[in-house]
């Protein structure tokens, strides 16, 4: 690994078990899984883990740990570089997931919710 990388892949390719190099050419770990939304394209950053093995352990003895997006210097097929030290990545904060968006029930009236389905099956726009 060199230093001087270019990004080469987006980062909705990274996959878990790539692996990840620290600013000082030193291999920390492994990609537990990216953050973000795919949808709206918004690269948070990665979880990551030091240790690399099957994932049930993560939960005991390696918790994922959080790398914002602009501690990620570089992507290329395979691996993620840094631009933190090693010792610095020993320090990262352990990665939580997010809480799922609350669903609130639709305002309108069920009579009006019936009314517009009707409308766009028929092809009849009464709003305007």
């Amino acid at each position: 690994m060199t230093g001087d990388e270019e990004t080469t892949v987006s980062w909705k390719a990274i996959e878990p078990h790539w692996k990840v190099w620290s600013a000082d050419d030193i291999e920390i770990g492994e990609v537990f899984l990216p953050v973000g939304d795919e949808n709206a394209d918004i690269f948070d950053g990665l979880a990551i883990t030091h240790h690399g093995g099957p994932s049930v352990v993560h939960n005991w003895l390696d918790r994922p740990r959080y790398v914002g997006q602009e501690q990620v210097a570089a992507i290329q097929e395979g691996h993620v570089r840094l631009t933190i030290k090693a010792d610095e990545a020993r320090d990262l904060p352990e990665h939580h997931v997010p809480e799922t968006a609350e669903i609130l029930p639709e305002k309108a009236s069920f009579t009006d919710r019936m009314r517009t389905d009707i409308e766009k099956h028929i092809h009849e726009d009464k709003t305007h």
